[in-house]
């Protein structure tokens, strides 16, 4: 194993999951495993009794782990998807002792919690967008284009923050999605129609940014949402974050980019189907959609059904009733 066998069973494992994980996904699990290795190096330092092969760890060395997880103050979330990790280079080595303890001693362990929250209502839907209007520069331009395209499309945030130039076709209206959720392995690539209150503000965002593009001497650039300071790069995550924390703000409504996909998908549910709403998201199964993202509201089951039951033809009814009774001078039920 050499002089560091945590870190040559972590290369093997990611080695071997090539292929299988999508790669934005294994990019991601590399990048923790790495970090989790110094840590566990320095672990290994203060207590020189911890085994460093993963092969070889026992209730001592994933107890050690559990203290050094939970000393940086994370999530539970955050605690138990780095446990997740580390778990699936545990399974790799055929070593069971996380399973094995998770039943021994359950309340030791983070649990994953969801956060996801209601959709916007339509009054909250309006705070934001007008807060985006008050937005000046290219930041509005950007912050404008953001939100709109979220809330209209449903993309997630990477999807959109990753798409390029020539994925979107103003002709035909409908926007590629190159890099979904899962790419190289579950994810599938699909086309999302832009709808009609969404096109005004994608061609006031491409005017806006073929100018900016002519300030810099260029015609073209790589990236659909591209930085002003250097307009053939992505924006990261957390620019746009900070874009959306100042429409945040001015609005007065809480939201996060996945909000509005929710959104997106109750506004879908609500005037068509279930089935529509899946497709649209990107999920492989109607469950997830039903599960994590949207329902039809009681008010528009509600209004479905007395939609469909009014204008039901009603048996004209007999004039003559079995449960009258007609033996007696008044009329009632038998």
């Amino acid at each position: 194993m050499g002089r560091n066998p945590l870190k040559t069973r972590v290369t093997r494992y990611l080695e071997a999951n090539k292929g299988i994980l999508a790669v934005e996904t294994l990019k991601e699990r590399a990048r923790k495993l790495r970090a989790f290795e110094g840590r566990y190096a320095m672990i290994c330092e203060t207590n020189s009794e911890l085994m460093h092969d993963p092969e070889k760890w026992g209730e001592k060395e994933m107890v050690a782990v559990l203290q050094e997880i939970k000393s940086h103050g994370w999530s539970p979330t955050t605690q138990a998807r780095e446990l997740e990790n580390i778990q699936g280079v545990l399974w790799f080595v055929n070593n069971g002792i996380l399973d094995g303890m998770k039943v021994k001693y359950p309340h030791m362990f983070p649990k994953r919690v969801s956060h996801r929250g209601p959709s916007l209502n339509q009054e909250e839907r309006g705070k934001i967008l007008k807060a985006t209007e008050s937005i000046s520069g290219w930041n509005g331009e950007v912050a404008r284009f953001l939100i709109h395209t979220h809330l209209f499309t449903g993309l997630r945030p990477k999807e959109l923050r990753t798409a390029q130039e020539d994925d979107l076709d103003t002709k035909t209206w409908m926007l590629r999605v190159r890099h979904p959720k899962g790419e190289g392995s579950y994810g599938f690539n699909r086309e999302i129609p832009v709808p009609a209150p969404l096109r005004p503000v994608v061609i006031a965002y491409l005017k806006a940014r073929e100018q900016m593009l002519a300030g810099h001497g260029l015609h073209h650039s790589l990236p659909l949402l591209c930085r002003k300071d250097n307009p053939n790069s992505f924006y990261s995550a957390n620019r746009l974050q900070t874009i959306k924390a100042r429409v945040e703000k001015l609005s007065g409504v809480k939201f996060d980019l996945r909000t509005l996909r929710r959104t997106y998908g109750q506004m879908i549910v609500d005037g068509s189907d279930i089935e529509t709403a899946q497709i649209a998201l990107g999920h492989n199964s109607v469950k997830t959609t039903q599960a994590y993202y949207c329902q039809k509201s009681l008010d528009t089951v509600n209004s479905n059904v007395l939609r469909v039951l009014d204008n039901a033809v009603p048996m004209a009814p007999s004039t003559k009733s079995p449960l009258i009774s007609q033996k007696d001078d008044y009329t009632g039920y038998a």
